[in-house]
């Protein structure tokens, strides 16, 4: 490693940069949740089923998401990070304004796609900046104010989907011709799309910090695949416990608003307020409660202390997984709520997990594999299990039951993966 690294940013560089980022999980956190609550009238206007929706959801911006992770983790490792982060704003752009303009799953499956491209840049490329914008002690809380931005979108999302729909459905009926015969939900899409231009000026004044922790070295692709297996066996496990925390959380958050509307009976404008409510408050305390108690264990326990809060979300997020099975409101948004409270605490900690025990040198790479990995085996996969499971178990009434069916098995073992890398952490920094 180098000795004399260059000192991190100021406070106020750092914190602005930081700022900057959050934003741009705010904006694209918030297509998955917009989105959940905008199937229903997707559904009827293209003649869609839950099959071709959780495809659509999952297994496409999974496949997206996944088969680019570990070629822009090397980018990420190697280029300017900014510059990655600004091109990938304006394909999102693109993306969700085009969604608005699809007539058929097939241009669907093409904007889905690019959606899972960029996501697969946003996660890797910011936290490889947060590293070299804060000192390892400031790592975990500065990783958390970064999930925070996430769950401000994901909450932002089911506001958009759901109040603002409903105020759309109104200005549609009223004035069609504003539209140019556009239906609510593809207004929805065209007014995110211009959402995320905003970004760009502010990408552009931020500033690449200099790369710490890192050989001065270049390291060739296959040196850095070749260190990062030397990592393999607290990688291995921690990926794996992401993975099964991925599905469990995947299928809470694209069926959970189509399960309100079908159990209670309920419209997206009727429950928008209260879910994104309990979104935005269980995700952002997630996070920042996954960012202290790990800063917590790294302290009594070392590196690979951090991921002892994990472990307990994990287990916690068992029972929590029956909220689909909930007889009221009430306990169905005190489940979910708490569900997604240990959901931002597990993601939060498994990022900040690897930003502590991976060079910087092949930290790109490896959170590239780990998006690899959740992305094919967890986001492509989960919702549409959901739907399948569902139809399996009688049909879409069944829809609670499938959600608990496959998330309570997942966080129960996400909580064994989590002990076997707390281990074998422990073993590497003994060794």
């Amino acid at each position: 490693m180098d000795n004399a690294p260059s000192a991190f940013p100021g406070w106020r560089t750092a914190h602005l940069a930081l700022l900057v980022l959050a934003l741009l999980a705010f904006v694209t956190s918030m297509d998955i949740t917009m989105t959940s609550l905008l199937v229903e009238p997707m559904k009827r206007e293209l003649a869609l089923s839950d099959i071709q929706i959780g495809f659509l959801q999952g297994t496409v911006y999974g496949i997206g998401y996944g088969l680019s992770a570990m070629p822009l983790g090397r980018l990420i490792d190697s280029r300017t990070r900014t510059r990655l982060l600004l091109a990938g704003m304006l394909v999102w752009a693109v993306a969700m304004a085009a969604t608005a303009l699809a007539h058929g799953v097939e241009m669907l499956v093409v904007w889905r796609l690019l959606l899972g491209v960029v996501t697969a840049l946003v996660l890797p490329a910011s936290i490889s900046l947060i590293a070299d914008l804060f000192a390892p002690a400031q790592r975990t809380v500065a990783t958390s104010l970064f999930a925070t931005g996430q769950a401000c979108g994901q909450a932002f999302g089911i506001l958009a989907g759901g109040l603002v729909f409903d105020r759309l459905t109104r200005l549609v009926a009223w004035a069609p011709e504003a539209f140019h015969g556009l239906s609510p939900w593809r207004v929805e899409y065209l007014g995110a799309g211009v959402l995320c231009l905003v970004l760009a000026p502010l990408l552009l004044t931020m500033d690449e910090p200099v790369r710490h922790e890192r050989d001065a070295t270049r390291v060739s692709g296959r040196e850095a695949l070749l260190e990062l297996w030397s990592y393999r066996r607290f990688i291995g496990p921690l990926i794996a416990a992401m993975l099964f925390s991925v599905i469990a959380l995947q299928a809470t958050m694209v069926w959970a608003a189509p399960l309100l509307i079908r159990r209670f009976g309920q419209t997206p404008g009727q429950f928008a307020g209260w879910l994104s409510g309990i979104t935005l408050a269980g995700g952002i305390l997630g996070a920042l409660a996954g960012g202290r108690l790990a800063e917590l264990g790294r302290r009594r326990l070392g590196s690979g202390g951090v991921l002892l809060p994990a472990l307990v979300a994990a287990l916690a997020s068992v029972p929590l997984a029956l909220f689909g099975l909930a007889p009221t409101v009430p306990v169905f948004a005190l489940l979910l709520g708490l569900s997604l409270f240990c959901g931002g605490m597990i993601q939060t900690i498994g990022v900040v997990a690897f930003t502590l025990n991976i060079p910087n040198e092949i930290r790109g790479l490896g959170i590239g594999v780990y998006v690899l990995i959740v992305a094919l085996f967890g986001t492509a996969t989960a919702p549409a299990a959901v739907a399948v499971v569902s139809r399996l178990l009688g049909g879409e009434d069944r829809l609670g039951l499938a959600i608990a069916a496959i998330s309570a098995p997942a966080m129960l073992v996400s909580a064994l993966f989590f002990g076997l890398a707390m281990r074998n952490a422990a073993r590497r920094t003994a060794g």
